[in-house]
């Protein structure tokens, strides 16, 4: 090869070499789409809560759950509702994620497992957890919670009682640590457990209250609507900030 031949040889080469250098890199896909800000959202789980009464019945009863009043008579519970206007899920999550989902649903808790409502939640671990559940009454007869049941009282008649509130109500739950997975779906049980309604009221105290009489039935209310004082009503909605827990599982 002469002189010339290996001059020109020699430019094709270094052309070809910057060529190669100074070609970009494919730029690889992203996994997520950055939303309008620019950062990337993350991917979401969902919690779906469940509502349903729990209690002690007794044997041979009908019925799906019952009080056992502070002198061991059973109160049996034929209905119960609450009116659930929403809920508030508290964790942090790196940072704290405060959110709310609105019901606005009168729900029946003597059936299994009624759904309450949905958080969708970014995927991660979120401790300190707080779920409040605020109750309020909407329209008539839907109350912030409505308890209707019968007992057997001293006299050997079955007499009824109803225990509710038109009153606004709120449930504090502290639930477990939650470690939510990217299109995981968990399930968390409010468990209400009527046993504890009426704790420390005994069958005596509560027929020293004065009874509505209907066609020869006697009636048994501790109801509140408005400032008026109810008797035991105070211990009733003490009361009622045991009654509530709640379990988490993964579906």
């Amino acid at each position: 090869m002469n002189a010339s031949a290996l001059k020109q040889s020699l430019a094709i080469l270094v052309l070809a070499i910057l060529f190669v250098s100074c070609e970009k890199p494919e730029t690889p896909a992203k996994a997520e789409t950055p939303n309008e800000n620019g950062t990337v959202k993350p991917a979401n789980g969902s919690i779906s809560y469940f509502a349903k009464a729990s209690g002690t019945a007794p044997k041979g009863s009908k019925t799906k759950t019952a009080q056992v009043l502070a002198d061991s008579t059973y109160v049996q519970w034929s209905s119960a509702s609450i009116f659930v206007e929403k809920i508030s899920f508290v964790g942090r999550n790196g940072s704290l994620l405060d959110t709310t989902i609105w019901v606005r649903k009168n729900l029946d808790i003597l059936n299994t497992d009624v759904l309450t409502g949905v958080f969708s939640l970014p995927a991660g671990s979120y401790r300190d957890v707080k779920v409040k559940l605020f109750l309020r009454k909407a329209n008539y007869p839907e109350l912030a919670f409505n308890l209707g049941g019968t007992f057997i009282s001293y006299q050997g008649t079955r007499d009824s009682l109803i225990v509710a509130s038109s009153l606004p109500f709120e449930a504090d739950l502290a639930v477990n640590d939650i470690i939510i997975n990217a299109s995981d779906s968990y399930k968390v049980v409010f468990n209400f457990n009527l046993d504890k309604v009426l704790a420390g009221i005994s069958m005596g105290t509560l027929q020293s209250l004065n009874p509505h009489v209907t066609e020869g039935k006697r009636i048994y209310t501790i109801w509140k609507g408005g400032p008026q004082d109810v008797p035991f009503f105070n211990q009733v909605a003490e009361n009622w900030q045991t009654v509530a827990s709640a379990v988490i599982s993964k579906q």
